[in-house]
């Protein structure tokens, strides 16, 4: 990525970012054509390099180049914004759906769908500032262009394809979680601290920002909580999305905040916390994340790791749960092998 050298003759605004493209000739028409929503006067904060692209294959230069300008602008707003691997549609009133899952999830089947009927923000990347407005990506879609030939898809604008525009400004309102596979129950409200982990996988630098598990928790409570949608066809279950919109918001759920840190000095003997960057615990869940990696525990892993608030013994331990718990002939060994577990998922230090 590069800003230095002439104005490139493309710059497109993406997650709020102008991004240059220096494309020229009939190369730069057809990318105007496919980034037309996109198309800014303001001049680029980033150029992408694109020398390097085979010029002889437009549909893979242009998939390429989608990527890199996406890449770009997340590199502009990571520590900033939450940002999402997802979709997003927007209603007249600015109320964002949001639809989250991984690659082959079937994110931009059904925003190209739900965007027939809804404004069409994005297929690929949802951008949140601290107010939930959502910062638009209205790229190109990747579409098949030969049923015969499913892997040969070629980018076309959203104008092509039909799709809706959004208000200027949307807020985000509702977030799903795409379950695409056999199970076909439709929309089911998703427990916040599970909802929380699957969000994180789907997340680009999260990390950066300050407590940034509870800033998906307040995300949520702010959005009416999550839902998972199990399906086989998205083209079936649409009412149940754009209805989700108007549906009652789910009740808040009471948490508290673990703020990252560290236990320090341990005493010979004794257990404690793993560094950690941010916690967020429910009634019996605990949302954890230490480095990148993000766990939810139940159970006597959770009461272990309150516990340690204070490195403690494993009598100390066993004590602590048995007073929790109830007595139990193996308290000592189920503690000891909850500890080692903890231990090899790398959210405790065992005693040196």
């Amino acid at each position: 990525m590069s800003s230095e050298g002439p104005p490139p003759e493309v710059v497109v605004e993406v997650l709020g970012v102008p991004v240059g493209i220096p494309a020229t000739g009939d190369h730069a028409a057809r990318l105007r054509r496919q980034w037309a929503r996109a198309l800014t006067d303001r001049p680029a904060l980033a150029t992408v390099a694109i020398s390097h692209l085979a010029a002889d294959d437009e549909v893979a230069s242009d998939y390429a180049i989608t990527t890199l300008v996406t890449m770009a602008a997340l590199d502009a707003t990571a520590g900033r914004r939450i940002n999402l691997h997802a979709g997003a549609v927007s209603d007249d009133d600015g109320r964002v759906l949001a639809v989250i899952g991984p690659s082959g999830s079937g994110k931009t089947t059904a925003i190209a769908l739900l965007a027939t009927r809804l404004g069409y923000l994005s297929d690929e990347t949802v951008s949140l500032d601290e107010s939930l407005r959502v910062h638009g990506h209205p790229k190109p879609l990747s579409v098949i262009s030969d049923p015969n030939h499913p892997q040969a898809k070629r980018s076309v604008s959203p104008d092509e394809a039909g799709l809706l525009h959004p208000p200027d400004e949307a807020h985000l309102h509702r977030i799903v979680l795409l379950h695409r596979g056999e199970d076909d129950s439709g929309l089911v409200p998703l427990a916040p601290a599970y909802a929380i982990a699957e969000m994180v996988e789907q997340t680009s630098s999260l990390a950066q920002l300050e407590h940034p598990l509870l800033r998906l928790a307040e995300l949520i409570d702010a959005c009416g909580g999550v839902w998972g949608l199990h399906y086989r066809e998205i083209g079936a279950r649409l009412d149940e999305l754009v209805g989700l919109l108007d549906a009652a918001p789910q009740l808040v759920v009471a948490r508290a905040h673990h703020p990252g840190g560290s236990v320090g000095e341990a005493a010979p003997g004794t257990w404690r916390r793993a560094p950690w960057l941010d916690a967020v615990e429910y009634d019996d869940e605990l949302v954890l994340m230490v480095g990148a990696e993000v766990r939810v525990l139940a159970g006597l892993g959770l009461l272990l790791w309150l516990a340690l608030d204070v490195a403690r013994t494993p009598d100390e331990l066993v004590t602590t749960t048995t007073v929790a718990l109830g007595e139990h002939p193996e308290a000592a060994a189920l503690v000891a092998d909850a500890l080692a577990l903890l231990a090899e998922d790398g959210l405790l230090l065992a005693p040196e």
